[in-house]
């Protein structure tokens, strides 16, 4: 029997609803760990199917705006970052997918990820803004989230956090120097500029540099020091696509 077959992800779906934190937990996680599977194996195909139903996805969201536990709010919105970043845009990487890409529940997924990013964004929880802004950047590539990041990142040093900015800064570095095109959740491109600004990148890296001073331990875990270097190359960078 395949693990997450559509009855299972049914179940945790319904565990997701339930009035007790460890139910809801239960069912939470097993979605999480239904969106991080690689890819193309035989039993990514049913959860593929079970996440690109509308009616499925839509209960989804609407679970997920009414949970209250900053904890499993955390895991719900990597669930999603993690859905978009597998399933759908790599679709193109498993055989016989072109039915599944032309999907346009895909879109539509998207559209409604992105709109939770935006409403978590101003979060009270601090772990919550977090995974919002790592959402949000995956799905517009805006500089929006650094702001919020550097405020972040001038309070909580644990490694989980440290982690998830450091990939988010190493990504901004790779689309500044990849000759291709950048788009957005929608296709629209997007302007190297508008990555990242001089001021925020300036201002990360000081952050960074608090980081490895009062979390030394977390911070270096989660590779800071180079971290630190490929903001210096990030600064180095936007100064030349600035003179130009």
């Amino acid at each position: 029997m395949i693990k997450y077959s559509k009855e299972a992800l049914d179940e945790a779906l319904l565990q997701a609803q339930s009035n007790d934190i460890s139910m809801r937990t239960k069912g939470i996680r097993f979605l999480r760990q239904a969106s991080c599977l690689e890819v193309g194996t035989k039993n990514t195909y049913p959860i593929r199917d079970w996440f690109s139903e509308a009616a499925n996805y839509t209960k989804l969201f609407e679970i997920i705006q009414s949970e209250k536990d900053p904890k499993l709010l955390w895991e719900y919105l990597f669930l999603i970052k993690m859905y978009c970043e597998r399933y759908i845009d790599s679709a193109h990487l498993v055989k016989n997918s072109e039915t599944f890409i032309a999907k346009k529940e895909n879109m539509e997924f998207k559209i409604k990820a992105c709109k939770l990013g935006e409403l978590f964004l101003v979060h009270q929880d601090a772990s919550v803004r977090q995974a919002a802004t790592s959402l949000l950047w995956y799905l517009k590539k805006t500089s929006e989230v650094w702001p919020i990041i550097i405020e972040l990142m001038q309070k909580k040093h644990d490694y989980i956090t440290l982690s998830h900015i450091g990939i988010m800064i190493c990504n901004c570095f790779s689309l500044l120097n990849d000759d291709r095109t950048i788009t957005d959740y929608l296709g629209n491109i997007v302007a190297k500029k508008n990555l990242i600004s001089l001021k925020d990148a300036a201002a990360l890296k000081d952050a960074v540099s608090l980081a490895l001073e009062k979390a030394p331990a977390a911070a270096k875990k989660a590779g800071f020091n180079s971290v630190s270097e490929t903001l210096d190359n990030i600064i180095a960078e936007l100064t030349k696509i600035n003179k130009k």
